[in-house]
């Protein structure tokens, strides 16, 4: 099902998308917006369940990937946050020859893996999410998980208060939704898919990031059009700490590398 979308910048036809992460809708990313839209066209996608799509039933990733498939243009940037990374990155795999691909505290994998000594969020965590979230309950989970987000940020506080006024007049995320969400970040493993990625691709990180942490960062492959890029000042959410210098890098990987 082709999914709704709010445009910026639309004469513009070097095409941006931006895709959220989980608990919350792209109005995350309206501090950098106006920004972006001086150089691109820039769309905001609500993926189902959220925001302006917030009642296109909810599903798992391939299920998502089906909708980006019904609205994302070819010849395009994607740049995805968190769980968006996720399935940014799983999108561009699928569909290698058309889009740049920029992730922003993302991962092939969120969970750790003691086996090959992946750094992560500790699964023990993600699982206390899922038993905690109910539909009563499902807003004060979200509130706890955007402060775990902004922890290590030398501008927390700032940072908590940016996010939580962008999203105060958007719609509650669908439960169902949220559930889908957090089994994708504990099952969802694409480690052994990353040699595929073949576009133009920057991976942006937080120094402070605990969630992604920037040591993650070794798995993306060696190529001159591969970037990587660690906010000083940030950690999971660098859009909202650093958002002038993160419009100035990613515009500058994507006129150089892309468009």
């Amino acid at each position: 099902m082709k999914l709704d979308i709010v445009e910026f910048g639309s004469t513009n036809p070097n095409t941006l998308y931006l895709i959220h992460g989980w608990g919350v809708c792209s109005r995350i990313f309206y501090e950098i917006v106006p920004k972006l839209a001086k150089t691109f066209h820039v769309v905001c996608i609500d993926l189902p369940g959220y925001g302006i799509n917030v009642n296109i039933p909810a599903n798992r990733a391939d299920g998502i990937i089906l909708s980006l498939e019904e609205t994302i243009k070819p010849n395009s940037a994607i740049l995805g946050w968190s769980l968006g990374g996720l399935l940014a990155l799983k999108y561009v795999i699928l569909h290698p020859d058309n889009h740049s691909l920029i992730t922003c505290s993302s991962s092939p994998r969120f969970t750790q893996d003691l086996n090959t000594k992946w750094p992560g969020i500790d699964k023990k965590l993600l699982d206390s999410l899922t038993s905690l979230l109910t539909k009563k309950n499902a807003n004060v989970i979200i509130d706890k998980f955007l402060t775990m987000q902004a922890l290590g940020s030398k501008t927390m506080r700032e940072d908590i208060k940016k996010i939580k006024s962008y999203l105060k007049e958007a719609p509650s995320p669908q439960f169902y939704e949220l559930m889908a969400g957090l089994k994708t970040l504990i099952d969802e493993d694409l480690r052994a898919s990353v040699s595929r990625i073949t576009p133009p691709t920057l991976h942006l990180y937080g120094k402070n990031d605990r969630l992604t942490p920037p040591s993650q960062s070794y798995i993306w492959p060696h190529k001159n059009d591969t970037k990587i890029y660690i906010f000083d000042k940030s950690s999971h959410a660098p859009f909202i700490s650093e958002p002038v210098e993160f419009v100035n890098i990613v515009t500058d990987f994507l006129t150089t590398y892309f468009f």
